[in-house]
């Protein structure tokens, strides 16, 4: 179940988006209304859930506890909706007034760590009181808590309703099936109620509504810049249109333990993951691999698809053994790029890390030149193995480089960054990285369709 949270800001903003998401579970906020009593009852049905909130659990303004009961009571007895009341501010006594059918009794913990202990006593409280739904709204920070979540939610002798907050708030959400709850909240984009909801958009990008807990789980793992990954939209939207019940989701960390353990340990089937920046080396240590940017995990399979879109690249190019080529960067992918130019002679790798990059042209027996000098050189190849571009900075002029005869450019966004402007103005051949994306995403996606085909995912 997938419910929209709206707030109460006023009443023809309510009844507009109850009119404009009509297929939805709605939530109403009323909190955010100094006069809740005046919300407009003819929006109300039974799919409808009202909430006032104690300003002690994120509630926007102040409210006697009885007047909200006496409220709630009176709307049921209409409208046959269903109310929300926080587990922590109530005792059986207060609530026995409210049938359990209309019910939604919920917890909400913004500290940044889950108090499990006292998490686990809200279950048992709820396990004792009749009630339709248990809310949990708890901050996710790591995936281990996950399957933490997950046994605690098993617990629970009634449908339980996850709202993950925090760093892995989406996340959390997304997976609340594979969590063992029923249902989750989403919100409007500049009006969530809470932190950590989807928006309509996001939810209709994963197939929230499908998802289930046979629904294989895959994705793309590396820094922030991977919730923007042109494979999200591309492989959900491959799924299904070949009728897949898997999703791509983005995982982001800066703990690839905690997320290693996570993939090793949790109940789920997962076809397999993209890796980016900046984990390829980290992930591929993992099988004393130099760098990896694919894995299966049900083979334990790791491989690099950058090589092969390096090798296309070169071939769409047409670069020949004679030109000089300057590769910017000292990680994994420039690493990747100085094997596609193996054969190459006249090679030279920079990078603001002098240590590391100066390291990498050695092993290779390549030329390393300082950033500040690269003035001095013109090059008929630049290839940008690092993120310098993405926000809009002009790798040229800040490192004084003459335009070269190609550019292969693999920091990629929505608009094009100003090197490939710069390409399109004068003529230059190029390989942006849309275009290097798709090139080493044909093997990766051969490899997740046969996984997931095997893991019986098909619909």
């Amino acid at each position: 179940m997938i419910i929209l949270s709206i707030p109460y800001l006023n009443n023809d903003y309510v009844i507009q988006k109850a009119k404009e998401y009509q297929n939805y579970w709605k939530e109403f906020r009323l909190d955010y209304s100094k006069n809740f009593q005046s919300f407009p009852q003819e929006i109300i049905d039974k799919k409808t859930i009202l909430t006032i909130r104690s300003v002690k659990e994120g509630g926007k303004h102040k409210t006697d506890i009885a007047d909200k009961i006496e409220f709630y009571n009176k709307i049921i007895s209409i409208k046959n909706c269903v109310c929300d009341l926080e587990i922590n501010e109530v005792d059986n006594l207060e609530i026995t007034s409210i049938p359990g059918n209309n019910l939604i009794l919920s917890y909400h913990d913004f500290s940044e760590n889950i108090n499990f202990t006292k998490l686990n006593k809200v279950v048992r409280k709820s396990n004792s009181i009749s009630s339709r739904f248990l809310k949990i709204a708890v901050n996710v920070s790591k995936y281990s808590d996950l399957i933490k979540l997950s046994k605690i939610i098993s617990e629970s002798n009634k449908p339980v309703i996850f709202a993950g907050m925090g760093k892995l708030g989406k996340i959390s959400r997304i997976l609340f099936r594979h969590l063992g709850a029923d249902a989750t909240f989403i919100g409007l984009p500049n009006n969530r109620t809470a932190q950590g909801q989807l928006i309509p958009e996001e939810a209709e990008l994963f197939k929230l509504r499908l998802i289930s807990p046979k629904t294989q789980i895959g994705g793309i793992i590396g820094g922030e810049q991977v919730e923007h990954s042109l494979g999200i939209k591309y492989y959900n939207d491959l799924f299904t249109k070949e009728k897949l019940n898997a999703v791509y989701i983005p995982f982001v960390t800066d703990d690839i333990d905690d997320l290693w353990n996570w993939i090793n340990k949790a109940d789920i089937n997962f076809y397999g993951f993209s890796i980016t920046m900046p984990l390829k080396k980290k992930v591929g240590a993992k099988k004393q691999l130099s760098a990896v940017n694919l894995f299966l995990p049900k083979t334990d399979e790791m491989l690099n698809t950058d090589l092969i879109a390096f090798q296309r690249s070169i071939e769409i190019l047409k670069i020949k053994k004679d030109e000089s080529i300057l590769i910017i960067g000292s990680g994994a992918t420039a690493e990747i790029a100085l094997k596609a130019f193996q054969a190459y002679d006249n090679v030279t790798i920079s990078s603001r890390n002098k240590i590391a990059g100066k390291k990498l042209a050695d092993e290779n027996k390549k030329q390393f030149t300082q950033l500040q000098l690269l003035g001095n050189y013109k090059f008929d190849l630049i290839i940008n193995c690092t993120p310098i571009g993405v926000k809009n900075e002009d790798l040229l002029k800040s490192l004084n480089l003459k335009l070269p005869k190609r550019v292969m450019e693999l920091p990629y966004k929505k608009k094009n960054t100003l090197l490939i402007n710069r390409c399109i103005e004068n003529n230059i051949e190029y390989i942006d990285g849309k275009n290097f994306w798709i090139l080493q995403a044909k093997l990766q996606q051969k490899k997740f369709i046969s996984e997931i085909c095997n893991l019986g995912g098909i619909i």
